[in-house]
């Protein structure tokens, strides 16, 4: 009997200590902190902010919605505007306001307290692809990324950005 529980004893440590989570599980490339490339309605949002990875997945974060002839959205500073006609498979390039159907703006806040505010004007070039666009269960899926600037802040380039969220008709 004292030969089973040291058996038992030994079992339990041993279970304990491959199960204990350690910093190193944490993933070190960028990209793979990000949320995965879904078409579902998962209300995922995420990006590299000057290869930093942002990652949202409460949907409280997370706002899409048709309205006017066009899809509003977007979540972590980043606001995307695509008007009608839009497909999947097609990237729409931002040209910044008043130039085409998408634009892109972004608003970063900076150690501290300083805010940085990046307009659609401020956006030189990037696109939005949609993989996905459901009308009938309101789901839009895709990715996008594009580079902004203004004379107050540095520049920032959002790459790899995906998102697959319900929007509100």
């Amino acid at each position: 009997m004292k030969t089973l529980t040291t058996l038992l004893v030994y079992s339990l440590m041993l279970m304990a200590v491959t199960n204990c989570k350690n910093e190193d599980d944490t993933p070190t490339n960028p990209i793979d902190q990000l949320p995965p490339l879904t078409q579902t309605g998962e209300n995922t949002f995420g990006y590299l902010d000057n290869g930093n990875p942002i990652s949202i997945t409460n949907s409280r974060q997370i706002t899409a919605i048709y309205q006017g002839g066009g899809i509003q959205f977007g979540a972590g500073g980043v606001y995307i505007v695509v008007l009608d006609p839009f497909t999947i498979n097609t990237p729409y390039y931002f040209k910044g306001i008043g130039e085409g159907i998408s634009r892109a703006k972004f608003t970063k806040q900076n150690q501290g307290t300083e805010i940085c505010y990046y307009e659609y004007i401020d956006t030189y070039e990037g696109y939005v692809t949609f993989s996905k666009i459901d009308k009938t269960n309101y789901i839009i899926s895709g990715t996008f990324e594009f580079s902004t600037d203004t004379d107050s802040c540095d520049i920032v380039n959002i790459t790899n950005g995906r998102f697959d969220m319900k929007y509100i008709p």
